[in-house]
């Protein structure tokens, strides 16, 4: 995967080398001086995704990003800046190159999570969602063995919201409906450490936008039998849905047969 920063600041650029330079998947390449340097190389290079700050004094940002686009029409672009701009504004010029923004002083996970995105749409690795009998997670067709099946069946959960926010409390809720609530939430924390683990050691972390309190899982990124059904793309009727867990009784409704 080939990514180019482009900031007048040194101080990003080292943090945000911080973030890469151990990642073997990436090679980078920096321009801090003059931001149309960045357009000859990727006219010359494969460049998969840009990250770029706005306020520049040579060029801005989004006016690069243009420039970016058309030297590479599937370049993917990540705005770095300490500054709050109108991003439908900025999507309706770079339509789906924009990825989003990460914003100064940099937060790793952030960081990294864009990374893992472009790594995905680069690399395109196949995620599915086995949902009807017992739940499996399938990357290239091979299931991942979680470390916990309360983990595993967290992912279930954000499988069903299906982009939706699940809060604490909802996870709490369905998951651990029986226990005083300072072990629940203390068992949602255990939960959450080992999905995170596992979805880092796959790289998988761009699935799930995890933040206090809330999990979101993106949908764009996978696909699942059960959605399937959900958009009438299944042939046959389903006979079981997630039958491991007591919550997906609630949701049985959906399969009764017409």
């Amino acid at each position: 995967m080939n990514i180019i920063v482009v900031d007048d600041e040194a101080s990003a650029l080292a943090t945000f080398l911080v973030t890469v330079v151990n990642d073997t998947r990436v090679d980078y390449k920096f321009f801090q001086k003059d931001p149309r340097e960045a357009v000859t190389y990727t006219k010359l290079n494969p460049v998969d995704a840009a990250f770029l700050d706005i306020n520049m004094p040579v060029m801005n940002g989004v006016d690069l990003a243009e420039e970016l686009i058309k030297a590479n029409p599937s370049i993917k672009i990540v705005f770095i800046t300490g500054y709050s701009y109108e991003k439908s504004l900025i999507e309706k010029r770079l339509g789906d190159h924009l990825l989003g923004f990460a914003y100064k002083p940099f937060e790793y996970e952030v960081l990294n999570r864009y990374i893992q995105m472009v790594y995905c749409q680069a690399s395109k690795p196949d995620v599915f969602f086995h949902c009807f009998g017992s739940f499996d997670l399938f990357v290239n067709g091979r299931a991942l063995d979680f470390y916990s099946n309360k983990s595993k069946e967290l992912l279930a959960l954000l499988v069903v919201y299906r982009g939706s926010i699940l809060t604490m409390d909802d996870a709490i809720c369905h998951l651990w409906p029986e226990k005083n609530i300072d072990l629940a939430k203390r068992l949602y924390r255990d939960a959450i450490w080992k999905l995170r683990k596992l979805l880092i050691e796959n790289g998988l972390l761009y699935l799930v936008s995890f933040s206090r309190g809330k999990l979101v899982l993106l949908p764009e990124y996978a696909r699942a039998d059960y959605w399937d059904f959900l958009d009438k793309k299944c042939t046959t009727h389903p006979k079981e849905f997630l039958k491991n867990y007591d919550w997906s009784l609630e949701y049985q409704n959906q399969f009764v047969e017409p």
